[in-house]
């Protein structure tokens, strides 16, 4: 948002969705009467410069939305304004209502993401603290049972997470890491297909948050402001968790200098339910500080800076029942980034530029020297695996949207590049691994040799050029083309887009969009590190414990991709990777009333030159094979979505969604082997389910206001069960990869809260959770090796419970 100086209103229209309004009536009034009059722009803003000093009043208006003023502007000081109005659709004084669609409504374009209300978000009984902490209140995004996301199928790695257009993924493992504290979000968008083409880097979606900036007074918010403790058997058994949050946002110089804080101090043990207390606890302990100043240098130009600073500390990292304890690592992790934004005014222009540093720090660690033992029953020893690393980089995204363009139509044009310089430094060691059959005898060792540090570095750049083109009131068209290329994987990439947005009849509120586009990932700096890692010594034995075959030697290697797509261009080296995905939509919209509306979409993305980890077979002569990384995966994902929005007024908003599903793809993503926590077993790849594969999911929430101050926020969950994979004694396959599921999960949460105003400044939020409430078993472990006595049973189900909490409002 651009704001004016002295004597100057820029006002922004918005819908109540955060949607800039286009096309809306704006005039300024005085005592005097209407002085000035002007309709907002495609992005919703309207500017009346050389106001002469007074009072005045604001008026916007547009068809299909109730008028709005707002009173009482003084001008008569030096000093910027800025006003930012919300409409509302206007109500129905007859009994039939009549859906009009406006020009606003194809505005929007072809690429139409998945919101999230940050206010209602934090009224939801999880109650989420960042921003990943919410994403699965969005279709198409869940979180598996090892507690990784999943977006459109597959895991995060794959996806691109932006803060105020800055990417803020790791560079080594393209993981999101400690994200933004939810109380520092204006808003949360996820697109699974974006289709302009300043949107890049990932070939799954797209998070993008932008941050609050302060207001014109000072406000201050504690959220959790108390410890909670664990009781069990009526006595006090420790802290459970500590998570108190502050939130400060106000003018340093007021209509100059502005300033939000968000600051979260966390302390948590988490029960793991499967397991004995007090050895079932999974420790978390952090910092999360997010900070932002907004300067109002001129009525042209707004420089934004910003500080992202969150250190954590991780105990018993993926601790569960066949993990206890004593087999899983421990972390310290630092993630630090500062952005420097600068919007500029230009030629009836926007340039805008955006720096950013951004630095990942890991360290992992296991609980001792001992071997890791695999049986079919559960694990024993100590983590296999030792890291740390430090991965950094920085960023610079000019771009510039030119003026409106009225010829045949009114086209928006926008040119920008990406320049980026990344590097991943560190080690890693690797301990022996056993694996014994199910009476403890010895099957199979694998154990490790060689590994040095590894110093990687890349330089990424992008360029990208758009069209958004408004044909008329009812269709538009999205046109752009980008290009990419990482000098590391020695490939230049091109990735066409386009698609539209259509209103097929008037005056029935439908609307239209469809696109299609290529979508390349970046390939994180770990994928090249591999061949610095330790290689393996596999070595197998008989029942009577004598060596049966080998031992054999395993090198790491990156594979050569001989093939290329039409639109890839690459060098013939080792490691030339382009992962990439074309995918294509439908959606169709519909206000059906002025507080219904409903949506329907497919999606279907077909994913190539994945990166996966292939064990060779080793050669009978040397016993000498090799663990290659490839760039020859593949995957395929097909979404139904049917999605309905309720919201008769600003006290009652609902959410329902229904999306269905089908993920397949290769197992063997690099992922799995290269993050922070590696598995210990590299098994043959295989094709099959991918973990977010979920033939049907039911999701709903929402809230609503109660007689009395009182307010409830329910939400209601229903999905099929995640997949998994039955092992034997050797940790083989047991037949097909992910070819069995977890029972059906439901669960019904709710929070019921009020506000207490104690004083006229001091507000007091207490609330009450309830989780499950419909007692529902759903398990969170199953025994999955056949030769386990236990095979086939399902545990760790938790049942119906309540907590009790309260906040402070300033």
């Amino acid at each position: 948002m651009l704001y004016g100086q002295a004597q100057t209103v820029e006002v922004l229209v918005l819908d109540r969705e955060s949607r800039p309004v286009f096309g809306a009536r704006v005039e300024v009034k005085s005592a005097q009467g209407v002085i000035s009059t002007a309709e907002t722009d495609q992005k919703g803003h309207v500017a009346f410069p050389q106001l002469q000093p007074g009072r005045y009043g604001i008026l916007a208006s547009k068809d299909g939305f109730e008028p709005l003023q707002k009173g009482e502007i003084d001008l008569s000081q030096p000093g910027s304004v800025a006003i930012e109005l919300t409409l509302v659709p206007a109500l129905a004084h007859h009994e039939s209502v009549e859906v009009t669609a406006t020009a606003d409504a194809v505005q929007q374009g072809s690429s139409t993401p998945n919101q999230v209300s940050m206010r209602t978000a934090k009224e939801l009984p999880g109650r989420p603290a960042t921003v990943t902490d919410a994403l699965p209140l969005v279709p198409g995004v869940v979180r598996s049972p090892t507690g990784d996301l999943q977006i459109s199928g597959v895991g995060e790695h794959r996806s691109a997470l932006i803060v105020n257009s800055a990417d803020v993924t790791d560079p080594a493992t393209g993981q999101f890491g400690l994200t933004v504290p939810i109380d520092s979000v204006e808003s949360l968008r996820v697109f699974q297909t974006p289709f302009l083409a300043e949107y890049g880097r990932f070939s799954s979606g797209l998070v993008s948050v932008e941050t609050r900036r302060g207001g014109d007074e000072w406000k201050w918010e504690i959220n959790d402001p108390l410890p909670d403790f664990r009781i069990r058997s009526y006595h006090l058994r420790g802290l459970r968790d500590a998570s108190p949050r502050l939130n400060a946002e106000g003018p340093l110089i007021k209509g100059k200098l502005y300033f939000s804080e968000g600051l979260e101090y966390e302390v948590r043990n988490i029960e793991i339910h499967t397991l004995p207390f007090p050895f079932n606890q999974q420790k978390k302990a952090g910092v999360n500080s997010f900070g932002q100043f907004d300067w109002i240098a001129s009525s042209t130009n707004l420089v934004t800076a910003t500080v992202h600073i969150a250190p954590q500390r991780l105990g018993y990292v993926n601790l569960d029942y066949f993990n206890p304890q004593s087999t899983v690592p421990d972390a310290s992790t630092h993630n630090y980034t500062a952005t420097f934004a600068d919007r500029f005014t230009l030629a009836g222009g926007l340039l805008e530029n955006t720096v950013s540093v951004t630095r990942f720090d890991a360290n992992v660690w296991g609980q001792g020297p001992d071997d890791l033992t695999i049986t079919p029953w559960g694990n024993r020893g100590n983590y296999f695996a030792q890291q740390n690393r430090n991965a950094s980089r920085e960023g610079w995204s000019p771009s510039y949207t030119f003026a409106p363009l009225n010829r045949l139509g009114v086209h928006s044009f926008k040119v920008g590049s990406y320049l980026a310089w990344s590097s991943d430094e560190g080690e890693v060691h690797e301990h022996p691994i056993n694996i014994l059959d199910g009476i403890s005898r010895l099957l199979e060792r694998i154990s490790f040799f060689g590994g040095r540090p590894f110093q990687m570095s890349d330089t990424e750049y992008a360029f990208f050029g758009q069209d958004h083109w408004s044909i008329s009131s009812r269709l538009a068209a999205d046109l752009g083309i980008r290009t990419e290329s990482q000098v590391v994987s020695h490939s230049f990439r091109v990735a066409p887009r386009a698609g539209i947005a259509w209103v097929p009849f008037a005056n029935t509120g439908t609307v239209v969009r469809l696109g299609f586009g290529f979508f390349y990932d970046r390939v994180p700096l770990d994928v090249y590190s591999f061949n610095h890692y330790p290689r393996q010594i596999v070595t197998m034995f008989d029942e009577n414990g004598n060596v049966s075959a080998g031992p054999f030697f395993y090198l790491n290697a990156l594979g050569l991709v001989n093939t290329r797509g039409p639109l890839v261009f690459h060098q013939n080296v080792q490691g030339n990777f382009s992962p990439r995905a074309a995918t294509g939509d439908i959606q169709v919209e519909q206000t059906v009333t002025r507080v219904l509306k409903l949506r329907v979409g497919y999606l279907r993305s077909i994913s190539t030159g994945l990166v996966t980890m292939n064990p060779m077979t080793p050669d009978p002569v040397t016993n000498i094979g090799v663990n290659e990384l490839s760039g020859s995966g593949d995957s395929r994902y097909r979404q139904f979505e049917l999605t309905a929005r309720v919201q008769p007024s600003e006290k009652y908003q609902a959410f329902f969604s229904y999306v269905r599903n089908r993920a397949h793809g290769d197992l063997n993503e690099f992922a799995n082997y290269l993050g922070s926590f590696p598995l210990a077993i590299i098994r043959p790849n295989q094709y099959g389910r991918l973990p977010g594969d979920l033939p049907s999911r039911f999701l709903a929430w929402g809230t609503a206001q109660l007689p009395m101050g009182f307010r409830i926020s329910p939400i209601l969950e229903y999905r099929d069960g995640f997949s998994y994979s039955e092992m034997d004694a050797a940790q083989h396959y047991a037949g097909i990869p992910n070819g069995n599921r977890y029972r059906n999960f439901l669960s019904l949460d709710s929070r019921f809260s009020k506000d207490v105003k104690v004083n006229a400044k001091y507000t007091v939020r207490l609330s009450m959770s309830s989780y499950n409430l419909t007692n529902h078993f759903n398990p969170e472990a199953v025994h999955y090796n056949i030769a386990d006595s236990a095979f086939g049973i399902f545990f760790g189900g938790r049942g119906r419970r309540f907590t009790a909490d309260f906040d402070v409002l300033f």
